[in-house]
């Protein structure tokens, strides 16, 4: 198991141009575990990922990696200890596969810059992981959108940091890939114990996939724990704003969100099936 690092935000105030979209937040970010964020459109989910991830300053408080401001640490020491995957990332034009994933080596690489055995097999583990081993030579721009989703998951595998921040992983995958990364990431955090941050839209996803879920509105944390202690009808009116049923999802027993729209209410009991 690598060695254990802490992560937190201490009354980060966070904006852009001017204008602030978090306000006055903490969060200390749970050791070894997987830490799901949601909550609603533009609220401040990725601000907050940003800036633990050291690409926002904020205005004012500060991120704290292992009790020291990221904003006061060298960027190389950040990145051997803590990667980060963008909700748009954008790849060199005409890069390989392979030589993306490659880049995710960079903050274990010494002063010349030297290639060694061992990033070879920390490269060819991610793209096996990923299911993208054949893709290695094929220019990223030529692939899919979930193709290139999954090399870039691999590139944030193959740097092999002891927390990993995620900004909605599962963008431009079908329902299948979505569990595939989705139980990728777990079995890297139940073999490895790296902490795990990633923010969601799916809410269901979240609840099965989450150890402490976040629940934000408005820049500000308005819940946190285990998800079967959080998530409530109440609590999804206040933050989505929508009527819903709190039910137990049959595969993971973990809480499920069932929306209620205007035109699907029961008006009858449900007819037992056989």
């Amino acid at each position: 198991m690598s060695e254990r690092h802490t992560l937190e935000a201490r009354d980060v105030r966070l904006g852009y141009g001017g204008r602030d979209i978090v306000s006055g937040l903490s969060l200390e970010v749970p050791q070894g575990a997987v830490t799901v964020v949601v909550g609603p459109n533009a609220c401040g989910k990725s601000t907050l990922l940003r800036a633990m991830a050291r690409l926002l300053a904020p205005s004012s408080g500060a991120v704290h990696l292992d009790g020291r401001s990221v904003a006061e640490t060298p960027t190389k020491e950040v990145a051997a200890v803590l990667g980060i995957l963008p909700q748009s990332p954008v790849a060199p034009e005409g890069i390989t596969v392979s030589d993306l994933v490659g880049r995710g080596r960079y903050p274990h690489q010494g002063w010349f810059r030297r290639w060694t055995a061992e990033d070879d097999e920390a490269v060819a583990g991610a793209l096996l992981a990923t299911d993208v081993l054949e893709l290695a030579a094929r220019p990223v721009d030529e692939l899919s959108g979930g193709q290139r989703q999954r090399v870039w998951i691999a590139m944030a595998l193959a740097q092999g940091t002891d927390i990993l921040l995620l900004d909605e992983p599962t963008t431009f995958l079908d329902v299948s890939h979505q569990l595939d990364v989705l139980d990728l990431l777990t079995d890297l955090n139940h073999a490895d114990g790296t902490t795990i941050v990633m923010v969601l839209h799916d809410l269901n996803l979240a609840c099965r996939y989450a150890d402490h879920l976040v629940v934000m509105r408005d820049g500000r944390i308005v819940a946190e724990g285990k998800p079967s202690e959080v998530v409530t009808e109440e609590l999804m009116s206040e933050v989505f704003g929508m009527r819903c049923s709190i039910v137990e999802d049959p595969a993971s027993g973990t809480p499920m969100v069932v929306p209620i729209g205007r035109h699907h209410v029961r008006t009858e009991p449900p007819v037992p099936r056989n």
